[in-house]
């Protein structure tokens, strides 16, 4: 069955973006492999929320290329690229639809709000968190407040390039 996997850095203080959405701070690390080209290529669906899409609709490159994208909207999208969807149900019909129809797993790539959707619906099975040494003092926080606890079993962690640490988290 597809794993459903996150894969998110945020700060040393937990913000995954500055408060205005701001990624500037994260351009250190850019050329950097931090395991996100694997990642893309054990998955099949991204799914993204709407200001997670607006904002990398904007990006130079598409980075997404030959993947199906699910975006979480009630809006519609105007002129998307190829292989782009909007969904506007509930994430745990999504989710089943998805594992239903995929072969590889299924990449939950934000924001907050679409990380939150999946986590209080308990759908989550695969943490991959980048904690990058910076400290932004505000901003968007990684986990917004939740009515569900979930305990997760931590599989590795290490060091990689310039001090960013990646915890992977699995669900029990």
């Amino acid at each position: 069955m597809s794993r459903v996997r996150l894969f998110m850095a945020a700060s040393v203080d937990g913000y995954i973006a500055t408060a205005d959405g701001g990624l500037d701070w994260l351009e250190p690390y850019d050329g950097s492999d931090f395991g996100y080209d694997r990642l893309m290529a054990e998955v099949e669906v991204v799914v993204v929320g709407r200001t997670t899409f607006d904002l990398i609709a904007g990006f130079p490159a598409w980075p997404y290329p030959g993947k199906r994208v699910v975006v979480l909207t009630h809006r519609p999208l105007l002129s998307p690229p190829a292989g782009v969807e909007c969904h506007a149900g509930d994430v745990a019909a999504l989710t089943e639809r998805l594992r239903r129809q995929c072969s590889a797993d299924i990449f939950i790539d934000g924001g907050a709000q679409t990380v939150r959707a999946f986590l209080d619906a308990d759908l989550i099975d695969h943490l991959d968190l980048f904690t990058i040494p910076i400290l932004l003092g505000q901003g968007i926080p990684r986990f917004l407040p939740s009515r569900r606890r979930t305990s997760l079993r931590l599989a590795d962690s290490e060091t990689m390039a310039q001090g960013v640490v990646r915890s992977t988290y699995l669900r029990p």
